[in-house]
């Protein structure tokens, strides 16, 4: 139903993003097979790498080879890599205090680094799709009326950025947090007190949430920025 769905709205933007979407699998399954394989290797700095290939094969693919796609891609990478610098640098001053890594101490590898690559990959989706919304909307206002002024256009992607902001906002948070329902209705069942519950299964998917947030709301001004870097280089236009 999901690939029908895609190939009747999307028609061949819709085919494409079905490659994307294939591609993006198979790279995160060598990306873990190349840390499972290589020794001493590091996850964080392997999602790294992958996280540039998810965004350039997943945007080049559904937006085609065009400049608002390029301008997508710049934006996407530097706001999440700045909203993963952030949590980085907030949990070690923080020694990663109310943070409960109990869930994850069966995978035999440090936690704090698994986290930090969920982080990671977590915040690409949604800082992605303000990237290109924001960039698409702001060329197409551009391409309708190439008299516009940089400010007027700046504004009204700000306007579109603000409107767009507090959605993604809300489904990052409720995306992660629909994951540990199961596991909140099993310790409330079993008479575990509802703030010990809550303070267990959700300090991680919060953080996750609010890093992801954070590159929302960074992909903003960074990616109209750049928008108007490039439409206006020339200087043809003030």
């Amino acid at each position: 139903m999901f690939v029908f769905a895609l190939l009747t709205i999307g028609k061949k933007q819709g085919l494409y993003s079905i490659v994307s979407l294939l591609i993006n699998i198979v790279l995160l399954l060598l990306a873990l097979t190349l840390y499972l394989t290589l020794q001493q290797s590091s996850l964080l700095v392997i999602c790294i790498v992958a996280t540039v290939l998810f965004t350039i094969f997943s945007l080049v693919l559904v937006s085609g080879r065009k400049e608002k796609t390029y301008v997508a891609i710049i934006a996407t990478l530097i706001s999440t890599f700045i909203a993963l610098l952030i949590a980085f640098a907030t949990l070690k001053l923080t020694a990663s205090n109310g943070l409960h890594f109990e869930s994850m101490q069966f995978v035999l590898v440090p936690p704090q680094e698994v986290f930090m690559a969920q982080i990671l990959i977590g915040s690409l989706g949604a800082v992605m799709d303000i990237a290109i919304t924001l960039t698409s909307s702001v060329y197409e206002l551009y391409e309708k009326n190439t008299e516009i002024s940089r400010k007027a256009l700046m504004r009204s992607g700000r306007e579109i950025g603000g409107d767009v902001m507090g959605a993604m906002t809300n489904i990052l948070l409720f995306a992660y947090i629909s994951g540990t329902i199961p596991i909140i209705l099993l310790y409330l069942k079993n008479g575990y007190p509802l703030m010990d519950t809550f303070s267990l299964n959700l300090s991680l998917e919060l953080v996750r949430a609010l890093t992801g947030s954070i590159g929302i709301v960074l992909a903003i001004p960074i990616t109209l920025y750049l928008s108007m870097m490039f439409i206006f280089r020339k200087g043809s236009r003030k």
